[in-house]
């Protein structure tokens, strides 16, 4: 349900959370466990997370980052933690030409049902998928697919993609096996090491043991993930042993478990932004100046050190410093409520009527700004914006809602300003974010930004192969961006789960694609 808040900022700091969403159903009597795996032992593990998916088909939505994690899809290369790309159900990827890929295929992988995976079998299920999303072909670009034979595949790209090898690690080119006859939303047979049982929506996943998966056989025979939507309750299930593993702890509850040898704080610092989309339709965001306004309102390093309790970086340009084509060299706004105030009084925004807000033709500059609690800083930062604001005479009004709710939005565009939490350079490539939310036809494209020397970097951008020209050309990018107040990126959030210290096998990724594996186990206390 939506609300309107006017929040005191520690109150919700202290609140908020990760709260998941999603949808699915049941085929089998559950066969998981809520209990510790103290009382279940070695063999089932307890993992909790804040967000969910809408249901199992890793073709719809962001679902993919969900089974991948729950050990149910692999795609055919992977990150490592460097965010390198490696082969995983792949043996190879050989550029053929500039248009032209050859994908080698291990040849001892099966599905969950025991079927062989096959180059027709990848080739089905990328068509599948990029019938029902097209953030696939916004990343490989396919033009046609070949089985060569059992093991081979040959793809041709509309257009030379520098980062295909990368682009495959993103889990919407997760392979599944489309032609089993299940239903994908609640069974999908992927060839990972657990196998899904039942999904309950917003509440919990379960999975049990592939015997017959490719990298040998799982440690665990079971395990449960548990979608828990308060940030309290998700840190006393970690502290009371309910939980094995917790997945991206807010900072608040961070100090309950460092200097603590029971648990392991495992962290790493990814791409996933603060990211504010703007309305392009919104007649007040149409003019510069107010969008630079806006941005020259955030205390960016306070709220990442500050409110944020040093959970985030501080954002200079649009990608996180610590990338070779991150945004550290690149000029942003700095918090300067008199030069915002000085760019709206430039515009013709005045007080006329003495209530604090700026009007223009009769019209107050008032907008609202829509986020979301499962990820604690969003409520934070929204608030901290909307009181600097007032203080130059723009009104804002806060609409902290469901998830569900925002993706609604995000589709329908019913939005002035939008924060949400992104994860922009998955892959660690500039490309992937650049095509989504950038690009004027961007699927990901919230606030309709368009620049046609936006876009035509992008399209230089995505066939562009010598990597110091790749960076070049995002800093360029960004830096057009920025000059337009097109998009205005917070801070850079850092990846943080907390494990209990007997937990093995079980390593944070920057990518936040991965999580349990055949590998992870627990000994017992």
């Amino acid at each position: 349900m939506k609300k309107v808040v006017s929040l005191c900022l520690a109150a919700v700091l202290a609140a908020g959370i990760l709260a998941g969403c999603g949808s699915g159903g049941t085929s089998e009597e559950n066969t998981g466990t809520a209990s510790t795996s103290q009382t279940a032992g070695v063999s089932s593990m307890v993992f909790a997370d804040t967000q969910s998916p809408t249901n199992l088909d890793c073709a719809v939505g962001w679902n993919g980052w969900y089974t991948s994690r729950y050990g149910i899809t692999e795609t055919l290369f992977n990150l490592d933690k460097e965010m390198k790309a490696k082969p995983w159900l792949a043996k190879s990827c050989e550029a053929v030409d500039d248009t032209t890929w050859k994908i080698t295929l291990r040849d001892d992988v099966t599905f969950q049902n025991g079927k062989k995976m096959t180059a027709q079998s990848v080739i089905d299920s990328w068509n599948r998928t990029m019938k029902i999303n097209t953030r696939l072909n916004e990343l490989l670009f396919i033009d046609s697919m070949t089985a060569d034979s059992e093991t081979v595949l040959t793809v041709k790209t509309t257009k030379p993609v520098p980062a295909f090898e990368s682009n495959l690690c993103d889990p919407i080119a997760s392979i599944t096996d489309v032609n089993s006859g299940t239903n994908p939303e609640t069974n999908p047979v992927g060839t990972g090491p657990y196998m899904a049982v039942n999904y309950d929506v917003k509440k919990q996943c379960n999975v049990k043991r592939y015997d017959g998966y490719w990298g040998g056989t799982p440690k665990l025979e079971t395990a449960t993930f548990n979608i828990i939507a308060d940030p309290s309750a998700l840190a006393m299930a970690q502290q009371s042993g309910e939980s094995d593993v917790s997945l991206t702890i807010p900072s608040t509850s961070l100090s309950l478990f460092d200097n603590n040898s029971n648990y392991v704080v495992d962290g790493a610092t990814g791409s996933r932004g603060q990211v504010m989309f703007i309305n392009f339709k919104n007649e007040f965001l149409q003019d510069i100046n107010v969008r630079k306004a806006l941005s020259m309102c955030i205390d960016k390093e306070s709220y990442a050190k500050g409110l944020n309790k040093g959970a985030s970086e501080p954002a200079n340009g649009l990608f996180p410093d610590s990338f070779d084509f991150g945004g550290k060299d690149l000029k942003g706004y700095s918090y300067d409520l008199e030069g915002a105030k000085k760019l709206l009084d430039e515009a013709g925004y005045q007080d006329t009527d003495g209530d604090g807000i700026v009007e223009k033709d009769g019209k107050p500059l008032s907008l609202r700004i829509c986020t979301y609690s499962t990820k604690a800083e969003l409520p934070v930062f929204s608030q901290a914006l909307a009181d600097a604001a007032k203080q130059i005479g723009i009104d804002i009004q806060i609409d902290i809602e469901a998830y569900d709710a925002i993706v609604d939005r995000q589709e329908n565009g019913n939005f002035d300003l939008m924060l949400i939490s992104f994860t922009m350079c998955p892959e660690g490539d500039p490309q992937y974010f650049c095509d989504l939310a950038f690009k004027t036809d961007g699927s990901s494209n919230y606030g309709n930004y368009s620049n046609a020397e936006v876009d035509a970097l992008i399209d230089q951008l995505d066939q562009e192969f010598d990597q110091e020209k790749r960076v070049s050309l995002a800093k360029e990018i960004q830096q057009k961006i920025l000059d337009d107040a097109g998009f205005i990126v917070f801070g850079h959030a850092k990846f943080t789960n907390v494990l209990k210290s007997s937990v093995s096998g079980c390593e944070t990724n920057p990518s936040e694609y991965y999580l349990i594996t055949a590998e992870t186990t627990m000994s017992k206390a």
